[in-house]
């Protein structure tokens, strides 16, 4: 049976200052964790998830993402002549049954600006969102935590947002999910989004993982523009819990 979800955008645009100076040449998302990009593990997770397309958000600083994508013929003659074929065999594994696409920024605007740019390439469909600097590890025995976010979905036609329990001293440093009634398993209703709470709520935060409904674009252009017209997704995102339109679930 196919997904209700085979789309996902990734966010890749921001300038990565908190790591500068690497930065200024490698972006953030392609530091090497083990042999592989950062971002090659997002990929492996859409994949396992049952994604098939997949947008990434790029900005000018970051044109040069695309050349991971593009084929090398040099490289691979010489793997091959080294017996060493085995080394691409898990990129292009990814190449070959992911359709990547690219969009470009214009300009800087926070997250919420950067994903408004994805809203035409959705087509109107529900898309799962993942924010380029963070990983999630997929243990043995689990769904990574896309395909949780996916079946959530299926079961309630939500906007889901991935969610992690924290020690409650730690949460005011992030934003503290008002959580409502259970729905199944550990998925909750939830009625609103507290930023850097003194009294946290709840100790569930949200975790870069989501899944999304097309609503999100309509409520992007209702959030307050911050410093240098920068849009947070997060608002976006409170905005749809205020209405009722958003659940949570502790993957």
């Amino acid at each position: 049976m196919e997904n209700v979800v085979d789309q996902a955008v990734i966010l890749m645009g921001g300038l990565g200052t908190r790591f500068l100076p690497a930065t200024k040449i490698i972006p953030k998302e392609f530091f090497p964790i083990g042999n592989k990009p950062a971002f090659m593990y997002h990929l492996q997770e859409l994949y396992a998830s049952g994604i098939k397309r997949v947008c990434i958000i790029l900005s000018k600083k970051k044109k040069k993402v695309k050349k991971f994508f593009h084929k090398d013929p040099y490289l691979e003659k010489c793997l091959k002549n080294l017996d060493r074929e085995h080394l691409l065999e898990e990129y292009d594994n990814l190449m070959k049954n992911l359709e990547i696409s690219f969009v470009m920024q214009k300009k800087l605007s926070g997250s919420g600006g950067a994903l408004y740019y994805a809203k035409k390439w959705t087509k109107g469909k529900p898309f799962a969102l993942i924010l380029g600097d963070d990983l999630c590890k997929t243990t043995d025995g689990n769904l990574p935590a896309i395909a949780q976010l996916c079946k959530a979905f299926e079961k309630t036609g939500k906007t889901i947002i991935g969610a992690k329990k924290f020690p409650i001293k730690i949460v005011p440093r992030y934003s503290s999910i008002v959580k409502e009634e259970k729905l199944f398993d550990k998925c909750y209703n939830i009625s609103d989004i507290n930023k850097k709470p003194q009294k946290p709520p709840s100790n569930l935060v949200g975790l870069a993982r989501y899944v999304i409904t097309n609503e999100i674009f309509d409520e992007i252009l209702k959030c307050p523009k911050m410093i240098n017209d920068e849009i947070r997704f997060t608002d976006a995102l409170t905005n749809l819990a205020r209405k009722g339109r958003a659940a949570c679930y502790e993957f």
